[in-house]
């Protein structure tokens, strides 16, 4: 089910014909395919570079005033050691104790970040340039002019599925930014003879002034506290196609749209399922989730280039924490995602609406109100029952997901990411769909249960707190522990905090208060501190 590997014959086999001419009046098509990162389940997810991952303005300074030797750490406990063989994993069994652990990864991170900050403030694009990938016609691009210098080269967009970082578009927030992940661009150095310098970094050994040297002169009020915008200095400008006043328009809320439409689809064909088999109390129950899998297909080929189809609360909250998804657009996304499922839900009634009524002149209202919304199925469910079936079903759906977009794992190829989370969903619907219905998502349930009030079903839709155990808590929690348990026993990439050192995680806790600080005035820019 992987998918054949894309190459070039099969890439230039899927290429479509473009008349001469074409890309000089619609530009967008001239850029590479992943001139910006989407965070979704059509391809594989995107590598970013996350503020915690970058060092702050403090942190140079202090590392440039108290420089120390390579694996300093490991040396004072007697180890003798290489961080380069830390890094591919050639740690000797017999040096298996937490603290000589912690001292190897500590100088590994050490090295791995000066590396980084001499690459970033030096412009050293040129060593961490990757092989470009083509676009459509042409390799006209325009660069972003940056504020290194007017010679400072640019990195090129990767090959989808790389496990480098890709571009970004133009003005994003902190969270969105990409950088090559350099930790396996340059080898790290190797510890040096204690007889040459001593364990101890000091100036009688010379080793401390050699990796101070390494780190390029800073001028302190050049850059800002935080250097981790600096990142995006290195990244090409995202080029749109604007016809008309709807156009600009468009392209500033181009990722809510799609996703509002993708939901909109998506949940029309499943409602619309729901209620032929109902009202015509025929086929068998799995017709419907067979149904719900394929529409979800097809809402992933709708946006899935576009938003990424998270078509799901819980997946966008997922996607912000463990991959770096923009803070910045989960409120657009959340919108479109509840308002494209209200508006499937009453255009789905609509649609039967004199069916429907046929169908309440001899029978009572409770299976139409399951067509739309989720519930316990039976009186024997219990509160217990119902939430440990949301949130096992959205840990599983998770999972898979993360899987799916991992390129570093096995990632289906040619497309198929949408077939296969269609498969998905039929699967999770037949195993969990029986006791509540399987929403696994806040938005399929509590758009269609608002759209319900709005045509006069009452207010005993909100009288069972189910509503808000299950497809809220059960899918909100059960997404984010489905993806720390993919984390934590597969994932190896550095964006995702169950990744973290701990320094890592208290240097982003403390750019994030310093942030808010910056936006709630408490007070000034220049006085600000990150390190308390």
């Amino acid at each position: 089910m992987a998918g054949p590997d894309e190459t070039p014959q099969l890439r230039l086999a899927h290429e479509p014909f473009v008349q001469p001419g074409y890309a000089e009046l619609n530009p967008s098509y001239e850029q590479p395919a992943n001139a910006k990162p989407v965070w979704g389940l059509a391809k594989p997810l995107p590598r970013v570079v996350r503020p915690g991952m970058v060092p702050t303005r403090e942190e140079l300074l202090e590392a440039r005033q108290n420089a120390q030797l390579p694996a300093e750490n490991s040396q004072k406990l007697g180890l003798d050691v290489d961080p380069n063989d830390l890094e591919k994993g050639r740690i000797d069994k017999t040096t298996l104790s937490p603290a000589k652990m912690a001292a190897q990864v500590e100088d590994a991170r050490l090295q791995r970040e000066a590396n980084f900050l001499d690459k970033l403030l030096t412009s050293d694009a040129k060593s961490t340039r990757l092989s470009s990938r083509v676009s459509r016609t042409s390799s006209l691009r325009r660069p972003r002019d940056s504020a290194l210098g007017p010679d400072v080269d640019k990195l090129s967009t990767v090959e989808e599925g790389s496990d480098q970082a890709t571009t970004t578009p133009a003005a994003p927030s902190h969270e969105n930014l990409h950088f090559e992940d350099v930790q396996h661009d340059a080898p790290l150095s190797p510890v040096p003879e204690e007889a040459d310098g001593g364990g101890d970094g000091g100036s009688d050994g010379g080793g401390g002034d050699d990796l101070a040297m390494n780190i390029p002169a800073l001028d302190e009020a050049a850059y800002p506290e935080d250097l981790h915008p600096l990142i995006q200095e290195l990244v090409e400008e995202e080029v749109h196609n604007n016809h008309t006043t709807w156009s600009v328009i468009r392209t500033h809320h181009r990722e809510a749209l799609a996703e509002a439409l993708a939901v909109f689809v998506q949940l029309t064909v499943g409602f619309c399922a729901d209620l032929a088999v109902t009202i015509a109390d025929a086929g068998n129950p799995n017709t419907t989730d067979w149904a719900w899998g394929f529409a979800t297909m097809m809402a992933i080929y709708i946006s899935g280039g576009v938003s990424g189809a998270h078509l799901n609360p819980a997946i966008t909250i997922m996607l912000w924490f463990y991959r770096g998804f923009p803070k910045r657009l989960m409120p657009e996304y959340f919108a479109a995602q509840f308002i494209g499922a209200f508006c499937a839900a009453l255009v789905s009634y609509g649609l039967y609406h004199s069916s429907i009524q046929h169908y309440l002149a001899s029978n009572a209202s409770t299976d139409i109100v399951n067509s739309f919304v989720t519930n316990q199925r039976e009186a024997w469910i219990g509160p217990a029952t119902a939430f440990f079936t949301e949130f096992v079903g959205t840990v599983i759906l998770t999972v898979t997901v993360l899987a799916l977009g991992d390129d570093q794992n096995a990632p289906p190829g040619a497309g198929m990411n949408s077939l296969i989370i269609g498969l998905v969903v039929t699967c999770t619907s037949i195993s969990f769909a029986y006791q509540t219905g399987a929403a696994l998502n806040p938005s399929r349930d509590f758009g269609p249960r608002l759209a319900l009030l709005a045509l006069g079903y009452g207010s005993e839709l909100f009288t069972n707190p189910y509503w808000f155990y299950g497809p809220w808590a059960g899918a909100i929690s059960g997404a984010m522990i489905g993806a720390f348990l993919y984390d934590f026993m597969i994932f190896t990439g550095g964006e995702s905090p169950v990744n973290y050192p701990l320094e890592r995680t208290q240097r982003a806790l403390r750019k994030s208060r310093a942030k808010w600080s910056r936006r709630l005035h408490l007070k000034g820019r220049e006085n600000e501190k990150i390190y308390a």
